[in-house]
């Protein structure tokens, strides 16, 4: 005889989501998994000779960098790991996964621009940070503010090349125009 009855695995007594091993297991492959998916890339950008360039300003060393953008992405896993608990929307994922990725690319995207290009990625990369904080706010207040470095670290990138291109750009350099003529050869 046939049933369309559902089967219950779970103990009587004991919610279908109390797994505290599981969810500790869970989070934790959450807060790697970025770290070691940089890991890989930066397996393969050495093999061809890329090296990494951390956002580190103010003369502040590049590892002091290098830390703070590998705890960003370990926030964005964290983030990613809440918004999986919170919902069954794939829309949300798609968007942190996405800005994840970016995020992991960053440094070996930028030793080869200047500042105006690097200001134009960093913006951009804000902005796609901003609306995917925005959608995921809506499904998870916490993944969202877990995401609130990253976007504080690029808008600052951002805004700091935008005013070294202009410092450095007509008709805003004033620096290049208060240089002394040279001395007349003798």
């Amino acid at each position: 005889m046939a049933t369309t009855a559902t089967i219950n695995t779970v103990q009587s007594g004991q919610p279908a989501h109390a797994h505290p091993y599981r969810d500790a297991l869970s989070f934790l492959v959450a807060a790697g998994l970025p770290l070691g998916l940089f890991g890989l890339v930066n397996l393969g950008a050495e093999a061809m000779n890329v090296l990494p360039l951390f956002f580190a300003p103010f003369g502040i060393p590049g590892w002091i960098g290098a830390v703070a953008h590998l705890a960003q992405l370990s926030m964005l896993g964290v983030a990613f790991w809440a918004v999986m608990r919170s919902t069954h929307d794939r829309a949300p994922l798609v968007w942190l996964t996405a800005i994840i990725a970016a995020y992991i690319l960053l440094p070996y995207i930028t030793p080869p621009l200047d500042s105006l290009q690097l200001s134009i990625l960093c913006s951009a990369l804000f902005l796609v940070t901003l609306a995917g904080m925005v959608r995921i706010g809506k499904v998870s207040t916490p993944a969202a503010l877990l995401m609130s470095p990253t976007l504080a670290i690029v808008g600052f990138s951002a805004t700091m090349g935008l005013a070294l291109a202009v410092a450095y750009s007509p008709p805003f350099a004033l620096m290049q125009a208060q240089q002394p003529a040279p001395a007349p050869a003798a």
